[in-house]
């Protein structure tokens, strides 16, 4: 995940405080579960109901790199790991649906890997191993995700059809000014303590939608606390103020704006169930009054 939204989670800084001017646009277009059941070093043949595996692609766009100490617009990886079955849920750590929470964690799946010794595929998106049951591609380019797309898994040890499917990203984001590209006026959105209004299009049917604001002081030096609301993604939300009446106003803040899409089908020649995680996010800037 981008070092920015580990930030909340980790509490790392990484907003860099600006002066205003003239307004530009972005081009939108450990807590542990169950451990591993399965004692052999191989796959079972009999097919269970527990996790095998889990796929990702984390796409991210950042409307102004500056503001948060990075270079590049874009942000997009890939992520697979192939293990012995096991009980545990790679998405428990997911804020709850029609929730809010102060309370941000990641989760961990303790889990047996199985041998990652050749590259993988999804459909032709080259990962590689980089240990036991992972691989991985850190450096993917925007012009080789495939919108809305299913993708096969191809590995050394088998193929998962339709292991999942892709989602799209925005045609818009309501306030556009927390879409601001350059730091000289960058941060101008607000975020209200008498609550914030934003929307976005087009809406994805099955999708969620998540809205994390990492706060922080004025002058940009410390991470004040984190905010994240979860809906199911209808284009729009509600952010209720009473989150940020004790953060000092002209807070700075990242706006996260998350589209997520989980899914877990039958892996029949790895004899369980393979989950997927679909992440597209836009990063945006603004303050708190």
């Amino acid at each position: 995940m981008l070092a920015l939204l580990l930030a909340c989670r980790q509490g790392d800084v990484g907003i860099i405080k600006v002066e205003p001017g003239e307004p530009d646009v972005i081009g939108v277009g450990e807590e542990e579960e169950d451990p591993w059941v399965q004692p052999s070093d191989e796959p079972s043949d009999e097919m269970t109901d527990m996790t095998i595996g889990y796929g990702e692609i984390y796409f991210t766009q950042i409307a102004c790199p500056a503001c948060v100490g990075v270079y590049d617009e874009f942000d997009i990886s890939a992520t697979l790991k192939l293990h012995m079955p096991t009980s545990g849920d790679y998405n428990e750590w997911m804020t709850p649906i029609g929730t809010c929470t102060t309370n941000l964690y990641t989760s961990h799946v303790s889990v047996q890997p199985i041998q990652s010794s050749q590259n993988a595929y999804f459909n032709d998106i080259v990962l590689n191993p980089v240990t036991q049951g992972e691989w991985n591609n850190t450096n993917m380019l925007e012009y080789q995700y495939q919108r809305n797309t299913s993708y096969n898994i191809t590995s050394e040890h088998g193929t998962i059809q339709n292991a999942f499917r892709t989602i799209e990203g925005f045609d818009s984001i309501e306030p556009y000014t927390m879409l601001w590209v350059d730091p000289s006026y960058a941060f101008e959105a607000v975020i209200s303590k008498q609550g914030t209004y934003l929307s976005w299009s087009p809406a994805v049917n099955g999708a969620q939608f998540e809205v994390l604001i990492a706060v922080y002081s004025p002058d940009g030096a410390s991470l004040l606390g984190a905010v994240s609301c979860m809906e199911n993604d209808v284009g729009y939300m509600n952010i209720p103020g009473t989150y940020f009446q004790g953060f000092p106003y002209w807070s700075l803040v990242a706006i996260h704006m998350i589209r997520h899409k989980v899914d877990a089908v039958p892996a029949p020649e790895f004899n369980g169930y393979f989950q997927s995680h679909m992440i597209w996010e836009v990063i945006g800037t603004g303050h708190i009054e």
